[in-house]
This record gives C-alpha cells, structure tokens and sequence, in this order.
C-alpha cells in the first residue's frame, strides 16, 4: 500500500497524489459476557470485502483503553492480535486505517474508554441520563473523571493517569508503526473539559434563553432552560430557534474563550507531550487532531498546531473534527438541520484554514437504519466535497448492508488525484460525477471509484476500466497541465 502523509492542506501517497480519504468508524465498544467484557467483535472478512465493494478506502478503527490495559502497566497482548487482524483485512482490501482510542463519559463504568483502575472520582456520585451523552453535563463523577485524568492524578500504582495512557499509546504504536495499512492516530475521541463544561454549558443556556427573550418575549431562568432541554420534545421546539444561523453563532461565540481556555491550556499541552511520546517509536503517523466535546456543537476550535519540544510544528498533523446536528442519537434525526449542521463545519472549517492543515471528519451522519432524513447526509456529503475534506461516517454495525443510509455513502469520488485536486462534486440529481485537477508535479495515474458498473466517460485523454461486479473503478493516465472529466452513470 501507498504511504500516506500531509503536505500542507492535503492527504499525499508516495506517487505524490492528493488523497482523499471515505469510510466508516469501526468501533466494537465491549458487551458483557459472562460477568466480563467481551471487547472482540464478530466482523469477518466478509466485512471488508463490502467495504472495499461499497467504495470505502479508510477505517476509523477504534481501541477501548479498558481493553488494552485492564491494569496498570499490564497489556492485553490478545485484544491487540484481534487489532492486527483486523488491520491485516485492511492491508488485503487496501484500506487505510487509522487507530481511534474511544471513549464515552470516560469510563467503562459509565459507557466505555477508561478501566476502572484509571476512573477517579473523589466519590462524586455518576448521574445516568435519559439521553446517555447529557451525563457529560450532568455527572459529577465522569466530571471529576476528566478532571482527574487532565491533572495527570496518580492512579494506585502511584503513576499518573495521563502518563499512563502515554505508555499505552506507545505500546500500541511500537507494535502497529510499520503495518502497511496503517495511517496514523487519533489520541481520544471526543475530549471532554471536565469541571469546566456544566460552566460552558451553563453560559449557552444563558444566551439561549436572552435570544428566546428577544425574539418571544417569554423569560426562562437556566433552570427552566434545562429543563426544556431534558424533555426530548420541548428541546425540538428549542432547537428551532437555532435555525437562524446568525443567532445559532452567536450562541457559539459567547462560549467561545472558555472552550479556548480548554483547548490552549489543556489539550495542547496533551496533544504535545502525546505527539511527542509516540514519534519515539513511529517518526510517520499522521496525528489526528480532534477537537473538544463543544466545539461539535459549533463553538470554534482554537487549539494551536501541534510542536514539538524545540517549538517546531509536527508536519505531519491532521484536523479531525466531528459535528452532529443537535438531535443526534434521537429519534429526531431525521429531522436533522442542514442550516445547524452548517454552523458547525464552518466553524471547523474556519479552525483548518487557521491550523493549514487536511481535515478528515471522524464521525458525522450516525443516520442508523432510518430511511427518511437522507437528504441531510446528501447534504453533508456534499460540503465535504466542496471544502475536499475526507471523512468517516459513524458508524458500522449489524445489518448495515441494509441501511438506507448506505445507497447515499455509496457515491462516485477520486481516491488518488495525480497533482492537486481542484474541485469534485456528485450531482445526484443528474447522476453525473464532475473533475477538476493539475497534474503538476506529478506522473502516477488517477483513481476514481464508481458504485456502478455502466457509466459514459467525457475525457479528453487515456484511461482504463476495472469492473468488479456492481462497481467499478476508473484509472486516468496523466497528460500534465488541467484536466477535466464527467462521468455520467446508470443505477447509483
């Protein structure tokens, strides 16, 4: 497999192509066996052979801390063969993977990530939720957890919490470093501030309830603003509010210097001394920078590029945001805004253009098996490919092949442009795929694939067709200078 790495704004291979990376997250989060957890998902090569049939070139494969040191200093060598597998299927399918190490209310005694060992609470009590992720907000212990671990608090062995999980990575990084397949790292999904967020929450719901004041005239103090919240019908008809895009940033702004506060003094400095733990052991990786649990609300990631010891910045860093519209993990999710789902991309986009780095969006869409609402991931896909940003939908699961879901993921797009891809886009309506690129620099062929097998090509040059069943994949020979291309297709 081609070497990937980050040249400026762009995903590279080794032939010098601009990559653009789509896929989907694997993330096998644990079930309960027997009075243990079972961290071995039953996905089998069949798997990967879909995914290379459905056009997917990237893995967002994630890791459950839990599962690699179930204690301290201990590692579960068994969990990682399972990784290694599953990073073999990838190398044999040649799909990229990067490794995600997940979590969810920090701990598996909440949801998933930290082993009980690493959950400090200082006997905060946990605080379940209706809807699971409102325990961010309104848990003390998963609060304190956070707190705890940003402290670097020392776990019963005497070893801080984060100089830990600084090991660990380093172990997983020595073992998988030179697999072919892999790509890079995404350190923690979703950091959360800890104390910190009921502050940043608490802030939102102040101007929240002015806006509503402004534009109603009805008065709400924060405590009936959370409760508008927690009932799941009254924050639907809150979230409406949010359709005025102007008021929806503002929101964001407000907020904005206490996610900073985070983002600069905490997760800098995290990122930092992590980048700089692992390049002992992989010099190539691509770091996948996320960003904090409120900038997926919208609030603009203003975490600084990542340097190294001597102030030099980390060349091969990438942004790695994710962004869900406000009624994610409801019912309501097919009702999901385009209009509030926008303020959050901008946001991240705004965040790239300052960091000049590739985005690859880590999760997005989390559509499940509904059939309505499509044309919200029509519409997400779409901006993706206006700003060429890679992605990695959330998320896999059983009975995907048959998700409605699926039909829209399956789309025309350029693995490897030779040079720099210009603009590509997908007219779903026409059915036609349309190409801009230089060829510049660079003599290695480029790769289209197509979820279909009949296909009209409009190509000023030479190229080849490889069909395999109901898809297929197009392979243009360079001629230098711009280039051009439509396809027009049947039975996408």
């Amino acid at each position: 497999m081609h070497k990937i790495r980050v040249q400026e704004d762009r995903f590279v291979d080794d032939l010098g192509r601009h990559v653009i990376l789509s896929g989907i997250n694997l993330v096998h989060k644990g079930d309960r066996k027997n009075g243990t957890m079972n961290y071995i998902a039953p996905w089998t090569e069949k798997d990967f052979q879909n995914f290379k049939k459905w056009g997917f070139n990237v893995i967002r494969l994630g890791l459950i801390w839990d599962a690699v040191e179930p204690e301290p200093g201990i590692y579960n060598e068994a969990y990682l063969d399972w990784i290694e597998t599953m990073l073999d299927l990838c190398e044999k399918y040649k799909i990229y993977a990067f490794l995600d190490m997940h979590q969810d209310l920090y701990s598996v005694l909440y949801s998933d990530g930290a082993p009980k060992w690493a959950t400090i609470t200082d006997g905060e009590p946990h605080v379940p939720t209706d809807l699971w992720s409102d325990a961010y907000l309104f848990s003390r212990a998963v609060q304190r957890a956070f707190d705890n671990f940003w402290a670097n608090s020392s776990a019963p062995d005497g070893k801080g919490l984060q100089d830990h999980y600084m090991d660990m990575w380093v172990h997983v990084a020595k073992r998988f470093s030179n697999h072919p397949a892999l790509i890079g790292y995404d350190f923690m999904n979703e950091p959360y501030p800890g104390s910190a967020g009921p502050q940043i929450f608490g802030m939102l719901l102040e101007h929240f309830a002015k806006g509503i004041a402004a534009k109603t005239g009805a008065s709400l103090s924060q405590e009936e603003m959370i409760s508008v919240f927690s009932d799941p019908n009254e924050k639907f008809k809150a979230l409406q509010f949010l359709e005025d895009k102007e008021f929806y940033v503002s929101l964001a702004k407000a907020v904005e210097p206490l996610v900073a506060e985070f983002d600069n003094e905490v997760l800098d400095a995290f990122y930092r001394k992590i980048t700089a733990a692992v390049r002992e052991v992989d010099k190539n990786g691509i770091i996948m920078r996320e960003n904090s649990y409120f900038s997926n609300m919208g609030v603009e990631c203003m975490a600084a590029p990542i340097l190294d010891e001597s102030g030099k910045r980390e060349p091969n860093q990438a942004f790695s945001p994710h962004g869900y519209d406000l009624v994610v993990d409801t019912e309501a999710i097919v009702l999901a805004s385009d209009k509030r789902v926008d303020v959050i991309f901008e946001a991240h986009r705004r965040t790239q253009k300052r960091l000049k780095v590739p985005v690859l969006v880590g999760e997005w869409g989390a559509h499940g098996h509904y059939s309505e609402g499509l044309s919200h991931i029509e519409h997400l896909l779409s901006l993706f490919e206006d700003f060429l940003w890679s992605n990695t939908y959330w998320c896999y699961g059983t009975g995907f092949e048959g998700a409605p879901v699926l039909n829209v993921l399956k789309r025309p797009y350029p693995q490897a442009v030779c040079g720099r891809l210009l603009s590509y886009r997908y007219d779903r309506n026409g059915n036609a795929f349309h190409m801009k690129w230089d060829e510049k620099g660079c003599s290695a062929p480029t790769v289209i694939y197509l979820p279909t097998n009949q296909f009209k090509v409009e190509f000023d040059g030479e190229y080849h067709e490889e069909i395999y069943g109901d898809h297929a994949f197009l392979s243009l020979l360079p001629a230098g200078g711009e280039r051009t291309l439509i396809i027009h297709m049947q039975n996408c």
